[in-house]
Parts: C-alpha cells; sequence; structure tokens
C-alpha cells in the first residue's frame, strides 16, 4: 500500500466524507441544519451549566457567529436560554424537547458511522489514528 503524503488532502477528504455521511443519516438539509449547529448542540448537551461564551471557548469561534447560531437554534425549537443564577449578564442554554430528540438521532447516526469508519481495521489501527491525529491537532494549536 502507497501512503500520500499529503496529509492535508487525507485530512480534508476523511472529513467531508464524515460530514457528508452525517449529514445523509440525520437528513441533515431537510432539517435545515450545519456542521455548526450540530457541534453547537453537542457542546450544550456535554456542558451542564452551558453559555454561549461555553461555546464560544469550546469552538474557537467568535462571540457574534455564536450569538446568531443561538438565535438560531432558539428559534428552530432546539434550544432554550434561562437565567444564569452565577452571571446576571449570562443566560444558561439547554437542549428543548426537540433538540434532544434530534441528538438521540445524531448519536445513533455517529455510532453507525463510527462503525463504518474502523470497517477492516484493528483497535491498535484505531488508536494509532488517534493518537497521530492529537499530534497533529496540537502541534496546529501551538502556532498560535
Amino acid at each position: 500500500m502507497t501512503i500520500s503524503k499529503n496529509v492535508p488532502e487525507t485530512i480534508f477528504s476523511l472529513t467531508r466524507s464524515y460530514r457528508g455521511a452525517i449529514k445523509k443519516a440525520i437528513n441533515a438539509n431537510e432539517l435545515g441544519l450545519n456542521g455548526m449547529i450540530v457541534r453547537c448542540l453537542h457542546i450544550i448537551q456535554d456542558s451542564p451549566q452551558c453559555t454561549a461564551n461555553t461555546i464560544v471557548t469550546r469552538m474557537g469561534r467568535d462571540k457574534a457567529q455564536i450569538a446568531r447560531l443561538v438565535k438560531e437554534m432558539i428559534a428552530s425549537g432546539l434550544i432554550s436560554k434561562h437565567p444564569n443564577p452565577e452571571d446576571k449578564r449570562s443566560q444558561l442554554l439547554a437542549l428543548s424537547l426537540q433538540g434532544k430528540s434530534l441528538m438521540e438521532q445524531i448519536k445513533v447516526a455517529e455510532t453507525e458511522i463510527d462503525l463504518q469508519m474502523r470497517a477492516g481495521l484493528t483497535d491498535e489501527e484505531v488508536e494509532t489514528f488517534q493518537r497521530v491525529a492529537s499530534v497533529m491537532a496540537n502541534n496546529l494549536r501551538n502556532t498560535d
């Protein structure tokens, strides 16, 4: 097997294929979803005291962009916001029933796609991939 020397192209191809598979699995186009919204929903679900600033920090995006996404998700009925008892200037974000239902669909799709991606690979190969990809991501983060 020949190994490509063009790592960025390999990463781009994998990312594009993964996004396409997820979109197809959850009918993202019909639901009006994009990758940023799905990522935000994950963060909200995984963060018990989630604020817009939590999303800004975790995603590394600017506040205005996240504010627009939050408004869009509220308008779509995917999340709700409530006063933050610890900080009167911020709001806590939570998944609505519709958002929770969507996240269940997303989790099922992600599990199926994860199994599909791992087909033909040993656990050791997957572990090596994860380790190498993590080092590469850290190398890029440390260039700031």
